[in-house]
């Protein structure tokens, strides 16, 4: 699948996530066997809840965590040469405590991806409640698709025709948000395009240039948007306007609030794509979402 994407730097949260956890448990466990009040009981240290309405303790039960009938916990944990009982532990268990921290990260990676849809959707039902004047197709149809995309990126020109070609074939509303990330005539194409929407001529220009005739160069594009119909004068007053400079915002900041970091991407109902998807995947899509 193909995608334009912008460079992201290395993320090192995980890493620190998981170190902070180890780092965590194990003091945990070495202030627990050495105070005087306490008996050491593994199970107490890694289980125990407080209920906070009844102020009852509670013990969840973390059996697929730690499994007893696996590892000999007191060969290890005893108060004397702790620190080089957790050492010779971790040593001769070293699956055992891969498998923990494992099995917290999934349980982690679930809860932010459950979260991540969450906030997706609420993204989605705000931009479905938003003002769109760029778009193409029928503008009373209740089958939206909105396209994140990019003047000068190739697999937007090719994502662009199988949009045409499923837009022949059924009453569909496709919204456009500029998303220019290819460099300043991106930024350049993006803003005649939001400019020209101003006079009545998005879809003319949208369309001419994802076309082959599309030129390389600004005063040649120009000159083949007069023969189109577009009135020039208008067009130069409008791109320095502030109603060009607010919507290059609010497009920005909706390929903010969805993190992409390339295009062509595309939303279809309550389904995120990012990246090229041909005709026939578009269609499935829209009937899933709409049917």
């Amino acid at each position: 699948m193909g995608i334009y994407v912008k460079k992201k730097k290395f993320n090192i949260l995980n890493i620190f996530l998981i170190s902070l956890f180890v780092i965590i448990a194990l003091t945990t466990l070495y202030f627990y066997i050495f105070s005087e009040k306490s008996n050491f009981d593994l199970s107490k240290i890694v289980n125990t809840q407080i209920d906070e309405e009844s102020n009852q303790i509670i013990e969840p039960d973390l059996s697929s965590y730690l499994k007893k009938e696996d590892v000999n916990f007191d060969e290890y944990f005893k108060k004397k040469e702790f620190h080089q009982n957790i050492k010779k532990f971790i040593e001769e268990n070293p699956d055992y405590i891969l498998d923990v921290l494992k099995e917290y990260q999934l349980e982690q990676n679930k809860l932010e991806q459950e979260k991540t849809n969450q906030k997706n959707i609420s993204s989605i039902k705000n931009l479905n409640l938003a003002y769109h004047p760029m778009y193409l197709g029928d503008t009373n149809s209740a089958k939206v698709i909105y396209e994140f995309v990019d003047y000068n990126c190739g697999y937007c020109q090719k994502f662009h025709q199988e949009l045409i070609n499923v837009m022949n074939d059924n009453s569909l509303k496709l919204v456009i948000i500029q998303m220019p990330i290819l460099g300043n005539f991106s930024e350049e194409l993006t803003k005649l395009a939001l400019a020209s929407s101003l006079q009545g001529q998005f879809k003319v220009v949208h369309n001419y240039l994802y076309s082959a005739e599309r030129k390389s160069k600004m005063e040649d594009i120009l000159a083949d948007l007069f023969l189109r119909g577009v009135d020039l004068d208008i067009l130069k007053n409008d791109l320095d306007s502030q109603e060009v400079s607010d919507f290059l915002s609010i497009h920005r900041s909706y390929a903010d609030e969805f993190k992409f970091t390339g295009t062509p991407a595309t939303i279809i109902g309550n389904e995120i794509i990012p990246g090229f998807i041909d005709a026939d995947k578009i269609t499935e899509i829209l009937e899933k979402e709409f049917s």
